[in-house]
Formats: C-alpha cells, structure tokens, sequence
C-alpha cells in the first residue's frame, strides 16, 4: 500500500478528520457572516455561499458521528448530502424546527450555493417556498385579517452556531 492510499484510508476512518474538516467549514461560514454584517453589500452576493458553507459543515460532522460509530467496521459513508437523512445515519434524533432548517440549507449544498437555478424549474418554487417557511414566520396587522411575514433569524449564524455547536459538543464528549 502506498503513502496515499494509506493516507486515505487513515482519513475515511478518522472521525477527528471529519470533524476537523467541518470545523474548517463552520469557521469559514462564519468568517464570511462577519463580513456581511460589516458589508450589507455583501450579504445580496454571499448569502447563498454562507448558508452553503453552514450546511456542509452540518453535513460532516454528522459524517464525523457516522465514521465514530463505525470504527473497526467496514466503513461506508454515505455520499448524500441531505442533512437528515445523514442526522439519522448518525443516530441523531432531531427537532421538526431542525428538520425545516436542514430542509433548505440542503439545498444550499445541492445547488443554490454553487449555481444560479436548480435542474429543475418546481425546485426553485419550493426551494423558495420552504425558505420563507423556515425563515418567516407569519403575524397578525392589528385586529385585521391581514397576515404580514416577518424574520425570525433561523438561518441567522447566531441560531445555526447553536445547533452546530450541540452537535459538535456530542461528537467532542464522545470522541475525544
């Protein structure tokens, strides 16, 4: 066996490495936060790279739980992106709430962080529809009828970092 195939099978069995990996995706993620709040400009042409980032990071540090769970076992990552689907992989029990915001940064990861529409034209309407679920939530104007949206910050790094760092914190106690 040669030095890349021993480093690569060092790799795909190491979960630290899988979760170091989305450490480097959740600090980049955030990296980029900071500077859309300093830059509003920013924020219209990065918002979509930062929910990317956010969800990729997700999606390997439930791979890290995976390959943890798996040590000594012939290993066989799954090479989905969907966020929970791989949050189950990892035993991982999740909210609804979790469910919706996974929902859409999978998304993210699929396409909407890489590319300007999705192969499919009804992906974009209920990629679009399913954000403003998960990121509005619905108040009443006064005594009215008349409903208006307003934002709740879900996909806020502030409201992500909370989730991830739950994840992260389960993975360190239970690896390290």
């Amino acid at each position: 066996m040669n030095t890349y195939e021993k480093q690569f099978d060092m790799f795909h069995k190491t979960p630290v490495y899988w979760h170091n990996k989305s450490c480097d995706l959740y600090v980049s993620a955030y990296t980029l936060w900071k500077a859309m709040k300093e830059n509003r400009d920013l924020e219209v042409n990065c918002s979509s790279t930062y929910k990317m980032l956010m969800g990729m990071s997700f999606e390997l540090i439930f791979k890290a739980h995976y390959v943890g769970q798996c040590v000594g076992e012939n290993i066989e990552i799954n090479y989905s992106h969907n966020l929970a689907t791989l949050a189950k992989k990892a035993e991982f029990p999740i909210s609804n709430e979790e469910k919706e915001i996974f929902s859409v940064l999978t998304e993210y990861i699929y396409w909407d962080g890489k590319y300007p529409i999705p192969k499919k034209k009804d992906l974009l309407k209920n990629h679009w529809n399913n954000e403003s679920k998960v990121t509005n939530d619905e108040k009443m104007f006064g005594d009215s009828d008349l409903k208006f949206l307003v934002s709740n910050n879900k996909l806020d790094h502030e409201n992500l970092s909370l989730i991830w760092r739950k994840y992260s914190d389960i993975f360190m106690d239970k690896y390290n």
